[in-house]
């Protein structure tokens, strides 16, 4: 995750993931592992595998904040974040 921070350029975003609690942290480390990832299946694994008790709530949360989409029968890494990762791929520093 401090890989991710330290690439970020956006202040305001910086703040918002590092005032992120230990649950919402596990779920986007999720949606960073897995980008993009069917509603269903994504409730299923971070609520049995990631021990997450309502991962409804906390991907809201994460929405609302601008770090995940939701998009048809899927969740997604933010736009704004998957820029971030490319960014570190492209530069060979990830």
């Amino acid at each position: 995750m401090s890989n991710i921070i330290n690439h970020i350029k956006d202040e305001d975003l910086k703040k918002k993931i590092l005032s992120l609690s230990a649950e919402e942290v596990r779920v986007l480390e999720y949606f960073i592992q897995n980008i993009s990832v069917g509603t269903l299946v994504a409730i299923r694994e971070l609520k049995f595998l990631y021990r997450v008790n309502d991962p409804k709530a906390v991907i809201r949360k994460l929405i609302e904040k601008g770090l995940v989409e939701q998009g048809y029968g899927c969740y997604s890494l933010s736009k704004t974040l998957r820029d971030v990762l490319y960014s570190i791929i492209a530069s060979g520093k990830g």
